[in-house]
């Protein structure tokens, strides 16, 4: 499916709407930290009224000319737009944006007010020509309406949403977005579904998931809108069921994790600890759960974030190392701190140490990622005596009283 890398042509999603957008397939970490092994695609659109034109968002800079050339194709004259749509000011979105207004000359840039004091200090753009909208503020392009949504902290203090109100199209930037280019097509009844629904739950853990308070915040904003097509700034466009990822980023923004479902997390610097993880997985695979576990060596974090936003409950198995946490566990768990993604979970932990526990540690980093702590918490010599394994059975049998 991923061997054809190409760059699709300008797409109608609606009359006198069109994507324009382009497929990243050389940059291999999202923002210098999550990685892109089937690329991404920058989201733009052309909205065509009877008096003005405006474009929603733009793409990364490296790909300017492409955009500029996708622009030209859509509307020919570029002295007919006046406005450019900055939903999001980040440079995914608008590192092209400088030359783009070298090319059209006539356009102002539309953002929030937030947006305003800010954009200048990243593009050194001109004040007169931004033009700063408030919450609920329309702009008429003639047959067709703008309206301007402030979504702070989704996820930067400047974020907005625009919708088209004559087709109910929601340009939302990153909020129901994903990773992965569109190589067969731009809407997701043309799409594996799947595989951009499972790329937009790592998505969500590595980008959004500290803001998930603010993302229910902006689902209150937006209930009385009709939403005919769902046009996020990355992955698919939704045209047949945009209900699906709605209702996801519900679930895993309140967040409503599968109660079943256990996430190991564990580090072992010699293969004592992995007897340690064989049990577990033995002790609670018998109580029918679902099991999913990660090296802390081996696995990329945004992986292991993306198991962690449908887990109840996690567990933490790692040695001590130089009288500290196990460097890659406690990376983990101060990203887990960093993103707050322990709310609405249980964490239980099993030191395995020779002459340091760190236990006391870990808890406090785990605490303050929002995780609720399952006692006892286990601290075991590589070599667990009777008291330990006791302890650790009734740490697992803990574990399952949580669950039930």
């Amino acid at each position: 499916m991923w061997c054809i890398r190409l760059n699709l042509r300008p797409r109608p999603i609606a009359k006198d709407v069109y994507w324009i957008g382009v497929n990243d397939d050389i940059k291999e970490l999202f923002e210098s930290l999550w990685p892109l092994p089937f690329g991404i695609s920058y989201n733009a659109y052309v909205v065509i009224g009877n008096d003005a034109i405006a474009l929603i968002d733009a793409v990364d800079e490296r790909f300017a000319y492409d955009y500029i050339g996708r622009v030209r194709e859509v509307v020919g004259d570029f002295n007919k737009i006046y406005y450019i749509v900055v939903n999001h000011l980040e440079p995914d979105h608008h590192g092209a944006t400088p030359y783009i207004l070298e090319a059209m000359p006539k356009a102002k840039l539309i953002t929030s007010q937030m947006g305003s004091r800010i954009l200048s200090s990243i593009y050194r753009v001109s004040s007169n020509r931004i033009l700063a909208v408030k919450d609920g503020d329309k702009i008429e392009l003639g047959g067709k309406t703008l309206r301007f949504i402030y979504t702070p902290w989704l996820h930067w203090p400047e974020t907005m949403v625009t919708y088209l109100e004559e087709d109910e199209i929601l340009f939302s930037c990153d909020a129901f977005g994903s990773y992965g280019s569109l190589q067969k097509g731009i809407f997701d009844d043309e799409l594996d579904m799947d595989f951009y629904i499972d790329e937009a739950r790592r998505y969500f853990s590595n980008i959004v998931i500290k803001y998930a308070r603010n993302v229910l915040e902006a689902f209150e904003k937006l209930k009385n809108i009709e939403i005919k097509i769902l046009a996020p700034s990355h992955g698919p466009i939704y045209r047949s069921n945009s209900n699906r990822i709605i209702e996801l980023y519900k679930k895993w923004s309140q967040p409503i994790p599968e109660k079943d479902r256990v996430l190991l997390i564990y580090g072992s610097m010699y293969g004592r600890g992995e007897l340690i993880i064989e049990h577990i997985i033995e002790r609670l695979s018998q109580e029918g759960l679902k099991i999913t576990s990660h090296n802390v060596s081996t696995s990329h974090p945004s992986y292991i974030l993306s198991d962690l936003v449908e887990s109840y409950i996690v567990v933490f198995i790692y040695p001590s190392y130089d009288a500290g946490i196990f460097p890659y566990m406690e990376d983990i768990m101060r990203l887990f701190q960093l993103k707050q993604a322990g709310r609405g979970r249980y964490a239980a932990t099993i030191n395995v140490y020779a002459w340091a526990s760190t236990a006391k540690q870990a808890t406090e980093l785990l605490t303050k990622a929002g995780f609720k702590i399952i006692e006892p918490i286990v601290e075991t010599k590589a070599m667990p005596n009777e008291e330990e394994l006791k302890k650790m059975e009734t740490l697992i049998n803990n574990i399952i009283k949580t669950i039930k």
